[in-house]
């Protein structure tokens, strides 16, 4: 199929807040559900037609054919040269500062988005992940692969609204502000009045608190920090926020648009022999373009099947379909 082509834009991005060290997952939280439509795509249409609706009304997207989400009631977009309709492979990447050295941070996910007129509606949104890598010689790699599993489980954008529409000679993404949490109780931390839990407040029956997201029967999710100036595994429970707001090419299917976030770590303690250094806070770098997310659109049959093989397959692609998101 012949998709949409056009030249990559790179926006210019606002200001970012104090972050922790080795806490940079940008992600939302809200459970999934699927879209009510699909259609067959068209780039050069906006009012392209409904295509034959899967008996099972809760079934995800049709992966054999290159069909996309819809609004319910079968409109397009405002402008079809702006159409964010489909599947998408979604990296984000920011880079932070501790102890004098630079890291990146680098978040992937699997997102299907439905646009009527302007209006944008995540309709299924995976977290498959995030890693922590290096960019000075004593910057720290981080491993959170452990947890992986539950952010799949407890980390989603599918609800999350935003807009995308004609602007010059460019389109305007944003996606709304939202929260997401990980290593402990979501529907209560996920309003930032209610401060983070400290090592003594575990979750327990109605009681919210710290949560073994990573069944290692240590406090929230497992760090495992590796860098000449700090090493060590830290328990954390950690929430945060981003905000997509940005220009983008028209007619791309593959674009960059800027972020914004802010974000908190508790600290629920360190595994033996651990450096104290691991718990450093961290900054974002004050440079506007070393913060930003790729999204790539996704073919017919790239990322399918169940939300634990769409990751997997998430995860593999990026390096291809998205690697300037692995600087």
């Amino acid at each position: 199929m012949d998709r949409r082509r056009g030249p990559e834009h790179v926006p210019i991005l606002d200001s970012l807040p104090f972050a922790p060290l080795f806490a940079l997952a940008l992600v939302a939280c809200e459970e999934d559900f699927v879209e009510p439509n699909a259609f067959v795509r068209d780039a050069a249409r906006s009012d392209a037609a409904p295509a034959t609706q899967d008996a099972d009304a809760g079934a995800d997207l049709d992966a054999t054919q290159d069909r996309f989400a819809i609004a319910p009631d079968g409109s397009g977009p405002l402008d079809p040269e702006c159409n964010l309709n489909g599947r998408w492979l979604v990296a984000q990447r920011v880079l932070a500062s501790a102890l004098g050295q630079d890291q990146a941070s680098h978040n992937w996910f699997y997102l299907e988005v439905a646009q009527s007129g302007a209006a944008l509606a995540i309709v299924k949104g995976l977290h498959c992940g995030y890693e922590v890598v290096p960019t000075t010689s004593l910057g720290a790699a981080v491993d959170s692969s452990g947890a992986w599993a539950a952010f799949l489980k407890n980390d989603s954008d599918a609800g999350r609204a935003g807009s995308f529409a004609k602007e010059g000679t460019s389109c305007h993404l944003t996606l709304e502000k939202r929260y997401t949490i990980r290593g402990a109780t979501v529907a209560y931390y996920s309003d930032p009045s209610h401060p983070m839990p400290t090592a003594s407040d575990a979750a327990s029956g109605n009681t919210p608190g710290w949560e073994d997201w990573d069944g290692d029967s240590n406090p929230g999710i497992s760090l495992k920090v590796n860098s000449p100036l700090a090493k060590g595994t830290l328990y954390v429970a950690q929430r945060d926020y981003t905000i997509y707001d940005g220009t983008t090419a028209q007619q791309a299917d593959k674009f960059k648009v800027s972020i914004s976030y802010d974000s908190e770590q508790a600290v629920l303690g360190r595994s033996a022999g651990s450096s104290s250094a691991i718990e450093t806070m961290s900054s974002p770098s004050s440079d506007p373009t070393q913060h930003y997310a790729w999204f790539h659109a996704l073919a017919a049959g790239q990322a399918t099947g169940t939300d634990e093989q769409i990751c997997a397959a998430v995860r593999m692609l990026k390096d291809t379909l998205v690697p300037e998101a692995n600087q």
